[in-house]
């Protein structure tokens, strides 16, 4: 009966330990930026299309159920136009969790392109926000999109007298052909055409901005405070 005792409580002893080993593994495999997948190109659209995709990893392998979330400064907040169905408060912080293989996606319905690191943007942050995973800072981003430029053709970081007024509406119109067609035709790299963030601007964008454009896929909605 004693060896039996001890031979339970052994074996007990040791299930513990290795729970307790686990447990600590988990706790330790927190979001990493040099291991985790997070553009700096936020693609963002009237209908919600472009998706926005991040993989989150940590020391021991990608990361389920992290929860992910992108965070606008005040300044990009306020300079991109937003859908009505769009949620507050501001500035918003839009959420997703990771999946089993750590992949979070994201499909802001939105317009108005803030070029990362671009010197006009009206704020000491030279970004329009910044990605979180677990609370752990991973990147910081800027945003593009088919519907770039208002009616008028100005930029949310256009400077001057003249403004980008969405006026009510974020919508891809002729404005925004004229803004995509230069970079397309030469296949020289503008941050606004490059849509889908792969640092090249050509057929590829072509092809993912033509649906936009001949829809002209618009949402009612606005910029501004």
């Amino acid at each position: 009966m004693d060896r039996f005792l001890r031979n339970f409580l052994r074996r007990g002893v040791t299930v513990a330990v290795m729970g307790i080993a686990i447990a600590s593994l988990a706790s330790a495999n927190v979001p990493d930026e040099r291991l985790s997948t997070v553009p700096n190109c936020l693609g963002i659209s009237p209908t919600g299309a472009l998706a926005y995709t991040v993989t989150i990893v940590g020391s021991g392998g990608p990361i389920a159920s992290s929860a992910v979330s992108l965070r606008f400064t005040t300044t990009g907040d306020t300079l991109i136009c937003w859908c009505n169905t769009v949620p507050g408060p501001r500035p918003r912080v839009i959420s997703a969790v990771s999946n089993g293989v750590g992949v979070a996606v994201f499909n802001v319905t939105a317009g108005g392109c803030i070029q990362y690191g671009l010197a006009g943007i009206p704020s000491v942050l030279k970004f329009a926000g910044e990605v979180y995973a677990d609370n752990v800072k991973l990147q910081e981003f800027g945003t593009v999109s088919p519907d770039a430029v208002d009616t008028a053709g100005r930029l949310p970081t256009s400077i001057g007298v003249n403004l980008w007024d969405p006026a009510g509406s974020c919508a891809t119109g002729l404005a925004d052909g004229v803004q995509h067609t230069t970079p397309l035709s030469t296949a020289v790299y503008e941050w606004c055409t490059d849509v889908n963030c792969d640092r090249a601007t050509g057929l590829a964008d072509a092809t993912i901005l033509t649906p936009f454009l001949a829809g002209a896929a618009s949402c009612a909605g606005n910029a501004g405070p």
